[in-house]
């Protein structure tokens, strides 16, 4: 990945073109980075052509937020590069050192083994020394992606009392204990906007969690117990995923499926996450993070 050049720290306030966004650079973390120190961006990996280019797309914000700096993105599974190839990138380009910033929203299997192993591994073949950061999580960048998907699913509609109203938040799933509980509180953490400002806001709906694999509540259990809950009249249902793939489209048809069960209740999806200027944000923060 080319990096657009170099920028002086007096252009903290400038503006770059990236994916059709607009992202701030970030000179402050170009300076505490330092030479010889680059960024991998790494992708949990898919085979749908569009959640890899969301991946990419990602990377070239990044890129974009700190100029100068060699950013390579490397995949942990199904698809390349991988996580060795992104490092020996950044050795071939001159860095002795890297952060790897993963693009995982919690701090679950893959973000404390399957991740760190394959770091160690690739920097000890590319001669490079490799400092991960941490996982989204609940980075206000995230948290206000996830408001905003939430709150364009349900614009233009008639409101709904919140006591007919049901919040259904799916996340991916592990098999780590603290899946369920870092879904709840990111879950939280997106329900603290201001009802008084957002007539619409989900605030005070009744909430409930699911997951697509290895945890429980699972998918369809979840979407069945908010249909069945007296009173519901409209269910949003918002998959906390990054980019598109099979996981997504397993929350669409489960969706779909419960719009012909319980047709008498309004079904909302919201829309993932994706590529979007934020989710490089919380990633140039957990960078910085990580260096200081």
């Amino acid at each position: 990945m080319t990096n657009p050049a170099p920028r002086s720290a007096s252009s903290r306030l400038a503006v770059v073109r990236g994916l059709g966004a607009a992202v701030a650079t970030r000179p402050e973390v170009i300076a505490s980075l330092g030479p010889g120190r680059g960024v991998v961006i790494v992708g949990h990996g898919t085979a749908d052509p569009v959640g890899a280019a969301e991946t990419h797309a990602v990377g070239r914000l990044v890129a974009d937020m700190l100029p100068g700096v060699p950013v390579e993105v490397g995949f942990l599974e199904v698809i390349g590069p991988s996580i060795g190839d992104a490092l020996a990138a950044l050795a071939a380009r001159g860095c002795r050192r890297a952060v790897a910033a993963p693009l995982i929203l919690f701090t679950a299997g893959h973000a404390k083994r399957d991740i760190p192993e394959a770091l160690d591994a690739g920097g000890r073949a590319a001669g490079v020394v490799v400092e991960q950061a941490a996982a989204l999580g609940c980075h206000p960048a995230i948290v206000g992606l996830a408001r905003r998907r939430r709150r364009h699913a349900v614009r233009g509609l008639e409101p709904v009392p919140p006591a007919a109203t049901g919040l259904v938040m799916i996340g991916r799933g592990s098999s780590d204990p603290r899946a369920a509980s870092q879904l709840l509180e990111f879950t939280a953490a997106t329900l603290m906007a201001d009802v008084a400002t957002c007539p619409q806001s989900l605030t005070a709906c009744r909430i409930g969690l699911g997951f697509v694999a290895a945890a429980r509540p699972a998918l369809a259990d979840a979407i069945d117990a908010a249909a069945l809950d007296p009173g519901m009249r409209r269910v949003v249902v918002q998959p906390h995923l990054l980019f598109r793939g099979h996981v997504e489209e397993q929350v669409a048809a489960a969706v779909a499926r419960a719009g012909e069960r319980h047709p008498a209740v309004e079904w909302l999806l919201a829309a993932r996450l994706g590529a979007e200027p934020e989710v490089a944000e919380a990633l140039v923060a957990r960078v910085a993070e990580a260096v200081c």
